[in-house]
């Protein structure tokens, strides 16, 4: 159980910073995020974020797994005792697969698993559960067939959430080797005080909170685990890698699941970082702080 903090500041980072503002103006999650046009938003986004180039060497496929559209990366001579579920963020409402693929095929390629990301329901045409219950069918299927293998979740963001609470539902199963999450929203309950860094933040602003819930859970109920995992069981939870910025926003939310952990006895390691930029933990090799921090969640998910 540790702390870790980095001080981001490189040129490479810089631009990544840059880069990501732009696309924020129009997906920026705040009180007026009911009033967007979702759908071209989402288009815009995963356009340009699908142009972030692939890793040479490793075989992306989409495939299906029940009605979810799903990508598989394969590197070569892939190890058949692990495999990765990987989670896009999104708040729930964007992102998808695609757009992620380039995170996907590094993943693979430095970890030398196969990594599957489901494009999972989203809201508001798809409240919770659905896009939950997507994920743990690709769970099922991957269970079934790699019987052999571990299972390692990793999530950014609204993919956090899910990772955590697919692995809150799996759990006693032994088939979740580690959860690795990126600025998680671990809580839509209220327990979590955010008000802090909400104004140091370009992506999650104040009041987002609400209308997101609202977006996602509709009338379902906020305490609900599977919706704030922050609130489940964490006695025997596989180990947990968490990264995270003392600026944004969620950064409430990686403090506490980091405390929640600590508490259960779970092996958890966070890095916290300085001058990056909520859910920066996925940014791979773009910057030399971000591969270090990839390179330590591989070595972290190799060693659980």
């Amino acid at each position: 159980m540790s702390v870790e903090n980095i001080t981001i500041e490189s040129k490479e980072i810089v631009k990544v910073v840059k880069f990501v503002k732009s696309l924020s103006k129009t997906m920026v999650f705040d009180s007026e995020i009911e009033s967007r046009d979702w759908v071209k938003g989402r288009k815009r986004n995963n356009f340009l974020y699908s142009l972030l180039p692939a890793q040479k060497g490793v075989k992306q496929e989409k495939i299906k797994i029940g009605e979810t559209k799903v990508l598989k990366s394969t590197c070569e001579n892939p190890d058949d005792e692990n495999v990765i579920l990987y989670i896009h963020g999104g708040g729930f409402v964007s992102g998808s697969a695609i757009a992620n693929k380039s995170f996907s095929s590094t993943l693979a390629k430095q970890s030398g698993y196969r990594v599957f990301a489901p494009d999972y329901s989203l809201s508001p045409e798809n409240k919770f559960p659905k896009g939950f219950e997507d994920c743990c069918e690709v769970f099922d299927w991957i269970v079934e067939n790699y019987p052999q293998a571990k299972i390692s979740l990793i999530g950014e963001s609204a993919g956090g959430n899910l990772s955590l609470a697919v692995a809150l539902k799996y759990k006693d199963t032994g088939k979740v080797r580690s959860v690795s999450v990126h600025s998680p929203t671990v809580d839509f309950s209220g327990s979590v005080d955010r008000s802090v860094n909400e104004k140091k933040d370009f992506i999650v602003l104040p009041g987002s909170t609400e209308p997101l819930l609202r977006m996602y859970v509709g009338d379902g109920d906020a305490k609900n685990p599977f919706v704030s995992p922050i609130l489940g069981d964490y006695s025997n939870f596989p180990p947990v890698f968490i990264t995270c910025d003392e600026n944004e926003t969620l950064y409430a939310d990686s403090l506490t699941l980091y405390k929640k952990c600590e508490e259960a006895n779970v092996k958890v390691h966070m890095i916290v970082a300085s001058g990056a930029f909520h859910a920066f933990g996925i940014s791979g090799n773009s910057a030399p702080e971000t591969a270090k921090v990839l390179k330590k969640n591989i070595e972290f998910m190799q060693q659980a």
